[in-house]
């Protein structure tokens, strides 16, 4: 019985630490990511030619 415990208490500490890895990583990348705000022409206007 306590060996199931370990087991689940295991799994629960590997999930938790990939949830830490991925939250960092993705912080990380939001950083590094410039930030600008999207000009008019790219906003999905219809524009016709003529």
């Amino acid at each position: 019985m306590a060996g199931l415990l370990w087991k689940r208490r295991s799994q629960v500490g590997c999930c938790l630490l990939i949830q830490g890895v991925l939250l960092t990583v993705g912080l990380g990348l939001e950083r590094l990511m410039p930030h600008h705000a999207p000009s008019p022409d790219t906003l999905g206007l219809a524009r016709t030619r003529g």
